[in-house]
């Protein structure tokens, strides 16, 4: 049987325990939310490249419709 010192000195890193289960529980809450934030950006990021890549596509098509339309001869 534990000794009352004993006792305190398992109580005390229980404590401890307790306490650096929950400042890891708060890490992983911060570590997720963050891990959020960055899947949405990169979804943002994705949908700029595309709607970039697409209006590129559209003013290529519009410069070769005209440069075929100037110089087809008449």
């Amino acid at each position: 049987m534990p000794t009352e010192r004993e006792w305190g000195t398992l109580e005390r890193e229980v404590m401890e325990i307790r306490h650096d289960l929950r400042n890891h529980r708060m890490l992983l809450d911060s570590v997720v939310e963050d891990l959020s934030s960055l899947r949405e950006d990169f979804q943002k990021m994705k949908t700029r490249i595309a709607t970039a890549i697409a209006a590129i596509v559209v003013v290529s098509g519009i410069i070769a419709w005209a440069a075929e339309m100037l110089l087809k001869p008449a």
